[in-house]
């Protein structure tokens, strides 16, 4: 592919820098300007209620600051085939579009429009890789005083915790705009000093035990990957659709209590039901399955906003577990483990054996399921500059054709405020039927309920559903 800046003067040669990990990894997936990650459905978006007076002019001026914050909302990928490479271009406006919400007296209608406002945004949101700057935003207005705020960026250029330090820039550069009292905006490292620091950190002590590390637990280990209704087809472009659920209260407040007394996360018992989830659907008992990670294992990064989120393939021997208790014991051991020696997964990869991805490379009839947790700031901390935010988290409606994911299935769990669980499967309805889907969120469910209930019984004896 040809560089769009090659007419440039060579006093820009400073805006090329090497890519990061992850951005080399996300190139394995391209399937050019159309398609895949570098294409308009490969983004990221989310969602806000803002509560306050809002001026349409300076919303424009805050999310210009955003752009000019952040690097990675102005930098394009030229994938040379030889040596890939990253151009950051200088600050350019934002895309933002002025729309009315329609007329809702009661907060439950609004918010219900609100929601839905978003899962359109979803379905028709589009944004490609070198349409500069990567980020995009619409204000939803039910009124002066209250509105829907919505962001959408590129995959290439940020992840879902990238997407929370937006829009609290959003909100400082904001208030600092209407001269209001917000806080002082962080000091904040690129994605290019990111790309630089993992460079450096490949050479270090530390990463060559890691590397170690990484060789020796997946040795002779194969990525577990569950069937697919029918052989995909790689031919033709996905067609990516979500599955919501909920997981009650009961079962959020026993996870917690379970968690607590093993000294674990909810996560980590959520995680370990997975793998027995996993265990029965394919009899397997030597399960390794990735779950993602922020990727922001050095101090210093947690305001750089980037495609910097991490796989790491885990993994839990659940022959001889006694019981689910055991289980979550041995799945907290392998999580621990797997993160004291975060690597990127590139380079995990590249050190292991070619079976670990020969079944996600080679089979056409299988995919790999990713798990993960939602990271979303502390409530009560979005009220800056007279605005008060609250995310748009509590998304119910399944729906089909929304952004895409590289590939495979995604499982992420919210641990929501209002005490329950919220959950989502992102999967390619090319490959999966809906039914399917649901019958493994059920059987998912009930694994969790039977395994809370009696947590050191012993663990219910296989029965594939596959």
């Amino acid at each position: 592919m040809s560089d769009p800046y090659e007419d440039r003067t060579a006093d820009d040669a400073s805006a090329r820098r090497p890519l990061s990990a992850n951005e080399e990894f996300m190139c394995a997936f391209d399937r050019g300007d159309d398609l895949g990650v570098f294409g308009p459905r490969g983004i990221v978006l989310a969602g806000w209620r803002i509560r306050g007076p809002l001026d349409v002019a300076t919303v424009q001026l805050a999310l210009d600051d955003v752009v000019a914050r952040h690097e990675a909302l102005r930098t394009t990928i030229i994938r040379d085939k030889d040596a890939p490479y990253a151009r950051v271009s200088p600050p350019c406006p934002a895309a933002l579009t002025v729309v009315d919400l329609p007329p809702a007296a009661s907060e439950a209608d609004r918010e219900r429009l609100a929601h839905e406002f978003l899962d359109g945004v979803d379905r028709d949101g589009r944004l490609g890789a070198t349409e500069l700057p990567l980020l995009r935003a619409t204000l939803a207005r039910f009124d002066d005083g209250d509105a829907v705020f919505v962001i959408v960026t590129n995959h290439l250029a940020s992840d879902g915790w990238s997407m929370q330090v937006l829009m609290r820039d959003f909100t400082i550069c904001y208030a600092t705009r209407r001269g209001l009292p917000a806080p002082d905006l962080p000091e904040t490292r690129q994605l290019g000093e990111y790309a630089l620091w993992q460079q450096e950190a490949r050479d270090s002590e530390s990463a060559t035990i890691a590397r170690e590390y990484w060789k020796d637990t997946l040795s002779g280990g194969e990525m577990l990957i569950l069937p697919t209704d029918r052989p995909r087809r790689l031919d033709v472009p996905p067609v990516y659709s979500v599955y919501r659920f909920v997981l009650d209260q009961e079962l959020a407040g026993a996870t917690t209590s379970l968690a607590k007394s093993l000294h674990s996360s909810p996560f980590m018992v959520l995680f370990a039901c997975f793998n027995l989830f996993l265990h029965r659907r394919t009899g397997r008992t030597d399960i390794v399955s990735p779950v993602i990670t922020s990727g922001r294992t050095e101090p210093g990064f947690e305001d750089t906003v980037g495609t910097l989120f991490n796989f790491l393939p885990i993994r839990t021997d659940v022959s001889g577990c006694a019981s689910f208790a055991d289980l979550v014991r041995r799945t907290r051991a392998s999580l621990l483990e797997a993160y004291s020696y975060e690597l990127p997964f590139g380079e995990i990869i590249a050190k292991s054996e070619p079976e670990l991805m020969s079944g996600p490379i080679m089979n056409v009839s299988s995919v790999v399921s990713a798990f993960q947790i939602s990271q979303f700031p502390s409530e009560g901390a979005d009220d800056i500059g007279g605005l008060r935010l609250s995310a748009l988290r509590r998304r119910l409606t399944s729906l089909v054709d929304v952004s895409e994911i590289p590939d495979g299935n995604l499982w992420e769990l919210d641990l929501h405020p209002d005490g329950d669980v919220v959950g989502v499967v992102k999967y390619n309805s090319l490959d999966f039927d809906l039914p399917t889907i649901v019958a493994m969120v059920d059987e998912y469910r009930e694994l969790l309920l039977a395994s809370l209930k009696s947590p050191d019984s012993a663990l219910p004896k296989q029965e594939s559903s596959a």
